[in-house]
């Protein structure tokens, strides 16, 4: 993990968090809302993970690109 994918998790949970807590204690005071809570907090961490933007999209193409380009063939015939 990159120095800067652990800072945008850090900040997605520390968004999550809060909304996790809430749904928790209020399932446990006995009202069902606390699904919705719970549903935004993983949705948030569901899309820091999955979802990229449109500034990290070049990024990826040349990352694969690179990865293409630098790898040598397997050659087996090396002896």
């Amino acid at each position: 993990m990159k120095l800067l994918d652990a800072v945008s998790l850090g900040v997605a949970v520390a968004f999550a968090a809060p909304a996790g807590m809430l749904g928790v204690e209020t399932l446990l005071a006995g009202d069902h809302t606390g699904w919705v809570f719970l549903g935004f907090a993983a949705a948030i961490l569901a899309c820091d993970r999955y979802v990229y933007t449109p500034t990290e999209i070049p990024a990826l193409i040349a990352q694969s690109a690179a990865t293409v380009v630098a790898n040598p063939p397997d050659n087996d015939d090396a002896q």
